[in-house]
């Protein structure tokens, strides 16, 4: 056996794994985004009553492009690529690392306060019982989760942090306003605007909404059901998600 082979073989999936988490929970950038993602979800859960998913949402998802993102810049992912030895398990570690490194905290705080002060509300303002509340904990970490590794295959995808933060930006925030802007000057009838049911349906913040079982937004739609916002989540997701791997484990650098 060679020593090249020998090395290869030392590399497991679970040493790369370590290896990025390591990575994305040392990273300064990681570090300030994660803590001003605890702020806002703090912040909300207190004063609001809610976990602030939506709020905390844009610095979740550019740490997720910073995680998987920021070897790009400087060539050093090229170093990790011939280390790792398989692309894949880059590709996976980096999106588990995305995940875990932003949820993980979120979650933790989350569930402190549902244990102690018991803050979250429903949208009437009745206080949630605490399997209620565990639920509701449990969905906003998995929303956190999915931001985030949405966030790392876009960085995937462009090869740049700046771009990937730009666009990320953009998807969450203005897109949207735009998207509910033109719909609105287009159904614009008698002086009235009207907006068309599907634009407040599909867009990702209502998506995020009934993910974490948000039901402050009008209950009227056939994609309210838990299935069709699954698939309607992951139809966001499937072209981000082949994009990224195909850039990562296929094309060349």
């Amino acid at each position: 056996m060679t020593v090249d082979s020998a090395a290869q073989e030392a590399v497991t999936w679970r040493r790369v794994l370590a290896s990025e988490l390591g990575k994305a929970a040392r990273a300064r950038s990681v570090q300030v985004l994660v803590a001003l993602e605890l702020c806002l979800v703090g912040f909300f859960s207190a004063v609001v009553g809610v976990p602030g998913v939506q709020a905390a949402a844009l610095p979740v998802g550019l740490a997720g492009v910073v995680i998987a993102g920021a070897e790009y810049p400087s060539g050093a992912i090229m170093l990790t690529v011939v280390a790792v030895g398989r692309r894949t398990r880059l590709f996976w570690a980096q999106l588990v690392s995305a995940a875990v490194v932003t949820a993980l905290p979120a979650f933790v705080l989350m569930m402190g306060l549902a244990l102690t002060a018991r803050p979250y509300l429903d949208y009437r303002g009745v206080p949630f019982d605490m399997a209620a509340s565990v639920e509701t904990v449990v969905r906003a970490a998995l929303v956190l989760a999915l931001v985030a590794v949405a966030g790392a295959l876009l960085a995937m995808g462009v090869r740049s942090v700046a771009v990937a933060s730009m666009v990320l930006a953009l998807i969450m925030g203005a897109a949207q306003m735009l998207g509910v802007l033109v719909q609105s000057l287009l159904t614009m009838a008698g002086g009235t605007v009207r907006t068309l049911e599907w634009v407040d349906t599909v867009m990702p913040n209502a998506v995020i909404a009934r993910l974490q079982g948000v039901a402050a937004i009008p209950a009227s739609s056939w994609q309210e059901e838990p299935i069709a916002t699954v698939l309607l989540a992951a139809a966001w997701c499937l072209p981000l998600f082949l994009w990224g791997h195909y850039r990562l484990t296929r094309d060349d650098f």
